[in-house]
């Protein structure tokens, strides 16, 4: 197997466990103690850790596309623009979250909250738009 489909599997499986924790977090946020958040919260910040280097290496596996996503526009390549703007801004507010608001139910973490579902929403429309590529390099669809 390739390694830029190795990465692509470390994407999936850490882009859906961001999702569920950042879900659970939000949720324990509005329903939990303080300390359920804080277990939701740190899970969901050690699990992004992960998630930010293996973006990275995506990112550099696939560096000479990024450079013409800009001289040749298409649905798809506007697709992986606003993929990438809505990252930066979901990395953002993570960051900003994490150093000025340490207990639940902030507007700063709302406010990450609702990046990171648009963010994961039009992951999800990438991922799925590729996903006949993605099943034949990892081996799911025969040659």
């Amino acid at each position: 197997m390739k390694p830029i489909f190795k990465t692509d599997i470390a994407l999936v499986v850490l882009g859906m466990a961001s999702l569920i924790s950042g879900i659970t977090t939000h949720i324990a946020g509005h329903y939990s103690s303080p300390t359920a958040w804080q277990y939701a919260s740190w899970t969901h910040g050690i699990i992004n850790i992960g998630l930010l280097i293996a973006t990275c290496i995506h990112i550099k596996q696939h560096w000479g596309w990024f450079k013409g996503l800009i001289k040749r526009p298409s649905f798809m390549k506007k697709i992986a623009f606003f993929i990438t703007l809505s990252f930066i801004a979901t990395l953002l507010s993570g960051i900003i979250t994490l150093l000025f608001s340490n207990t639940p139910n902030t507007h700063a973490g709302l406010v990450h909250f609702f990046i990171g579902i648009l963010f994961s929403a039009l992951v999800i429309i990438h991922f799925c738009s590729r996903w006949k590529i993605f099943a034949k390099g990892v081996g799911l669809k025969k040659q």
